[in-house]
Formats: C-alpha cells, sequence, structure tokens
C-alpha cells in the first residue's frame, strides 16, 4: 500500500519539477540564443510564449510568498532585455536588407533605361 503512494508522490514531484520556473529561464535562455543566431516568427512566438509562462509562474510564487520569486524576477528582466536587443538586431537587419534590395531594384532599373537608351540610339543610325 505504501510503495504505489510513494510513486505517486514521485511523479508529482517530477512533474512539478519539470515545470520549474528555473526550468522556464533556461529553455528562455537557449531559445533567446538560437533567435539571435537565425531569427525566425516560429521562434519568436515561442519566446512570447515562455515569457508569459514564466510570468505566471514568478506570480504564483510571489502569492505564496517564496523568497526565490525576486530573484527570479531579475532573470526575467535580464531576459526581456537581451530579447529586445536580439529583436532589435533583427530589425536592423530587416531594414539593411529592405535597404539593399530597393538598391538593387534602383541599379536594375537605371541599368533598363540604359539599355533602352542604347537601344534606341543603334536604331536611329
Amino acid at each position: 500500500m505504501k510503495r504505489p503512494f510513494l510513486v505517486l508522490v514521485l511523479a508529482a514531484v517530477a512533474l512539478a519539477g519539470c515545470d520549474s520556473p528555473q526550468r522556464t529561464i533556461d529553455s528562455l535562455r537557449k531559445e533567446i540564443m538560437e533567435f539571435k543566431a537565425a531569427p525566425d516568427e516560429k521562434k519568436q512566438a515561442n519566446i512570447d510564449e515562455k515569457f508569459a509562462k514564466l510570468e505566471g509562474q514568478i506570480a504564483e510564487l510571489q502569492q505564496r510568498g517564496d523568497p526565490k520569486a525576486e530573484e527570479l524576477r531579475s532573470q526575467l528582466v535580464s531576459l526581456r532585455a537581451d530579447y529586445q536587443a536580439a529583436r532589435m538586431a533583427k530589425a536592423v537587419q530587416d531594414a539593411k536588407s529592405a535597404i539593399q534590395g530597393f538598391g538593387e531594384a534602383l541599379k536594375d532599373t537605371a541599368k533598363s533605361v540604359e539599355d533602352a537608351f542604347k537601344k534606341s540610339d543603334t536604331e536611329d543610325e
């Protein structure tokens, strides 16, 4: 009789440990690093979900008066700053790519106009 109860308690502890704020923080760190290396919308959505989850976990700890809540909140703030920096870098890269694309389009248009004038000049002769 004691054995099934013990197994049940251990399973509950294991499941609770899987959903710990520290695991969420570790996961966020990893995902933010991956986002920095190769940003995309799917990673961004996943990170946003994890931030919401972590905020809920911290709020729950604060309600229980857990002293770890303040330390976790400070890690949350740090992670948010890292994430904002990564998002800003992505925005700058996107803008740079857009400007380069616009420059290429202008160059192609100028080349087309130049070719049209050359063709017009050779037809006049």
